[in-house]
C-alpha cells in the first residue's frame, strides 16, 4: 500500500474542502453546501503617517450582537493590521470605526459593490482607512473586496 504524506492529505482536503466552498450569488456571503457564511476579514490602514489615532473597529449583525471588536493605535511606527478575522457564522450588517473619540457608523458593503458577493473560496472583507479630512478631522474610507482562500 503506498504511503501518502501528511502534506499531500492536508492539501487535497484542503482543495477539496475549498472546492465545495464558496460565496453564492443567491445569498449574501452565503456558503450554499452548508448553509453558514465565509468567514470575514477586517484590515486596517493609516492613511497619513504623521498621524497618531485611536481607533475602535466593531462589526454587528442585524440584531446588534457584535460580531467582531478590536482596537487600534495607528501611528507611523504601527501603519497596519492585516489579520484580523471573524468567524464563519456571522452576517455583519453593521460597521461601527472610533476614531479618537469620533463616530462613523456605515452599512457592511453587499450587493451594491462591484467585488462583491464573492466567488468560489473566497472570504469577503472590508479595508479600512483612517485619513484626514479636508478640515484636518479624522475621516474613513472603507473598501470591500474578495480574499482568496487556497490549500497550501
Amino acid at each position: 500500500m503506498p504511503s501518502i504524506s501528511r502534506r499531500t492529505l492536508l492539501t487535497g482536503t484542503g482543495m477539496l474542502l475549498t472546492a465545495v466552498s464558496g460565496c453564492s450569488a443567491l445569498s449574501s456571503f452565503r456558503n450554499s453546501s452548508s448553509g453558514e457564511s465565509d468567514p470575514h476579514w477586517v484590515k486596517m490602514y493609516l492613511g497619513d503617517r504623521d498621524e497618531t489615532h485611536q481607533v475602535t473597529v466593531t462589526i454587528m449583525n442585524e440584531g446588534g450582537d457584535v460580531l467582531f471588536e478590536k482596537e487600534y493605535l495607528l501611528s507611523d511606527s504601527n501603519e497596519a493590521d492585516e489579520d484580523a478575522t471573524f468567524p464563519a457564522s456571522t452576517d455583519p450588517e453593521t460597521i461601527v470605526v472610533t476614531v479618537n473619540g469620533t463616530r462613523f457608523e456605515r452599512d457592511w458593503p453587499g450587493f451594491e459593490q462591484p467585488a462583491l458577493p464573492c466567488d468560489g473560496p473566497n472570504e469577503a472583507g472590508v479595508e479600512i482607512y483612517v485619513e484626514n479630512a479636508q478640515d484636518g478631522e479624522p475621516d474613513i474610507r472603507l473598501e470591500a473586496d474578495c480574499q482568496s482562500v487556497t490549500g497550501e
